[in-house]
């Protein structure tokens, strides 16, 4: 498992021009490797490989000052991104995708990734018959120092100052400078070992939504903060008076660094909301299964009535960090079909005749008379499709499906379908995975 920490970091002025001017080099050489896979497969139908333009490179390195001033790991890494985007394209491009996303040309680098590299280390044993051992170990980049900032050792460029504000865990393997409109970072990219997954023993489902951000299987509620909504004043703002500014000024420079740290702020917002959203319904609620759905929000953007709202909402990054925290603290999140789960009733599984609009927010059943809440009449149904998943169905199933009727009439229930897979579903706080 893999884990990154971010750190902020504080180059001098030296320091900051030297990365610039490496920053341009790095553009330059990733849009001359993407040139030369465009001529290679259009002059002579080959693809060229990573391999290829590494020898390119050294032999590069041997001919021109330029080329050794920069680290090698550095531009290393730029023919490696270059490499992923084209290996990338070929896929889609074979799978059929309707998006091939042929690489694009490069504008601008905002990072530099080098790799720590591993040393002979000598360990003496305490006892004098014991022989040396010799063991492998990965360069440390932090020194720590006694004063509020630590140094981070960056090739050929010496000692840049970082503020450690928490400590870093397992081996260190890769190392990224970042600079952003608030300043410069680092990501030190650690593996550590895998977590043992718990047994899942209490579960809770959510739907997402616009209305409120989302609802639990529990009947809780979070509310929807619209940051980018929230922001959209002064954005425009910003963004009429990045316009008034003469091209190539000083004064436009100063107003689009503005425009950009505002709209780093919002981004910002929203990834503190989720993450400590996600905490939050696994170890406030102590649960350790999350449900969800798999929704495919490219598509769902579509909708011009609807796009900004899903954007600012950012399903997606929910669901990649439900799944990145379940991974890290050993936890278990899974994603059921979509299919039905606002239109069917929880408590007697028939689908409702007439097909519910966006507009309608509470669910009255006609067959059994329940009326629900309809996010929490959702959030239900997801679980219940979990719920069969455990019993060793698959994963997308009917809503149908999700009850055991011959189990229910055994039991001798009037209706089976009144059966469902948790038998603890009037106590929500103890919502377990029984068989």
């Amino acid at each position: 498992m893999k884990l990154t920490f971010k750190y902020p970091v504080y180059p001098t002025k030296t320091q900051e021009t030297t990365l610039l001017r490496w920053f341009d080099h790095l553009c330059e050489l990733q849009n001359s490797a993407r040139h030369d896979r465009i001529v290679a497969l259009e002059v002579e139908d080959r693809f060229v490989t990573l391999s290829e333009q590494q020898d390119k490179l050294t032999a590069a390195r041997e001919k021109y000052d330029d080329f050794r001033e920069v680290p090698q790991d550095f531009q290393n890494h730029a023919l490696r991104r270059n490499d992923k985007a084209f290996v990338a394209f070929r896929k889609r491009c074979e799978n059929g995708a309707a998006k091939k996303g042929f690489p694009r040309y490069k504008k601008r680098v905002r990072s530099l990734t080098w790799s720590l590299r591993k040393y002979p280390k000598v360990i003496r044993r305490k006892t004098k018959d014991a022989d040396k051992q010799t063991i492998r170990v990965r360069e440390n980049p932090i020194r720590e120092t006694v004063w509020k900032h630590d140094r981070l050792k960056v090739p050929k460029l010496g000692e840049v100052k970082i503020y450690m504000h928490r400590p870093l865990q397992g081996d260190p393997k890769e190392v990224t400078l970042v600079r952003k409109a608030s300043g410069w970072y680092a990501h030190i990219s650690c593996e550590l070992l895998d977590t043992p997954k718990v047994e899942p023993t209490a579960a809770i489902a959510v739907d997402v939504g616009t209305t409120h951000y989302l609802t639990t299987s529990e009947g809780e509620k979070e509310e929807n903060p619209r940051w980018y909504r929230e922001a959209e004043g002064l954005t425009r703002k910003h963004s009429k008076d990045l316009s008034r500014k003469k091209l190539g000024s000083n004064r436009r420079k100063k107003q689009q660094h503005k425009l950009a740290l505002h709209h780093e702020r919002t981004a910002n917002r929203r990834k503190d909301f989720i993450g400590k959203l996600v905490y939050k319904l696994y170890h406030h609620k102590e649960n350790n299964v999350l449900i969800a759905e798999n929704l495919n929000t490219s598509n769902m953007v579509q909708n011009k009535h609807l796009s900004k709202s899903i954007s600012d909402a950012s399903w997606a990054k929910l669901f990649q960090w439900c799944g990145n925290i379940a991974e890290r603290d050993g936890f278990h999140f899974h994603q059921v079909d979509p299919k039905n789960t606002s239109q069917t009733c929880s408590s007697c599984g028939q689908k409702s005749a007439k097909k519910l609009s966006l507009a309608i927010r509470t669910f009255d059943c006609q067959f059994c008379g329940m009326s629900l809440d309809r996010d929490h009449n959702a959030a239900l149904n997801i679980l219940y499709k979990a719920a069969a998943a455990f019993r060793g169905e698959r994963w997308v199933t009917p809503l149908y499906e999700a009850r055991n009727k011959n189990e229910a009439r055994d039991t001798g229930l009037q209706e089976a379908t009144q059966l469902t897979l948790f038998d603890a579903l009037n106590k929500p706080k103890s919502l377990g995975l029984g068989s």
